[in-house]
């Protein structure tokens, strides 16, 4: 029989192990983050980045954060002392070295609810070094910063995109979730009415 202490101490680990399970495998702590998306209320949502450490012993002097598609920029939040510049899908902010910081950018975001976005982050210090943060895998060495689309910070749905015509044979052309365009019709038509004009012509001269 198993010793009441031993059995005890095995219990306490179950149940540590089942509490782990419950809330997933923690993935590596990302150092750059999207620590927070706040919606206002105007179809733009605030999204802040914070990082939490710099490169060794070498504060943070630039952060340049890459916007996936369907997301545009319209305003910065740069912490005290930096400045912000966005250029196209690229939004960076420079300073005086920092440790940590938390960052913002007002964006307007255009994604299906559920979808996973990456925001690919440059991270440079003082001496030189930096931080790539592009993986988009969560439980990597350098995962980029990530954010799960939702109703309350989405702009709008995308658009679907319509099915583009399909060549086919004789220069006609057809959706591509079938049916006839109105070219394909006449053409039938014609076809049809030459054919009906030969059968009587032929029918009268055997007469």
């Amino acid at each position: 029989m198993m010793p009441r202490r031993w059995a005890r101490a095995v219990g306490v680990a179950a149940t540590v192990s089942v509490g782990y399970l419950a809330l997933g495998a923690a993935p590596a702590a990302a150092h750059v983050e999207v620590a927070g998306a706040q919606p206002n209320g105007d179809g733009t949502t605030t999204l802040t980045f914070s990082f939490d450490h710099s490169c060794e012993d070498s504060p943070t002097t630039e952060l340049v954060v890459a916007l996936p598609d369907g997301v545009t920029a319209s305003d910065t939040v740069p912490p005290e002392g930096w400045s912000a510049t966005v250029a196209g899908d690229r939004v960076t902010f420079t300073g005086p070295g920092r440790e940590t910081a938390e960052v913002g950018v007002t964006a307007r975001i255009v994604a299906r609810a559920g979808d996973t976005l990456h925001f690919p982050v440059l991270q440079r210090c003082t001496d030189g070094g930096s931080y790539d943060w592009i993986d988009v895998t969560a439980d990597s060495e350098h995962p980029a910063p990530r954010l799960i689309a939702t109703n309350a910070v989405l702009a709008a749905q995308p658009e679907p995109s319509a099915a583009p015509p399909v060549a086919v044979a004789g220069g006609a052309a057809r959706t591509q979730g079938g049916g006839a365009t109105l070219g394909q019709a006449s053409a039938v038509v014609v076809v049809f009415v030459a054919a009906a004009a030969v059968a009587g012509f032929v029918s009268v001269r055997r007469q």
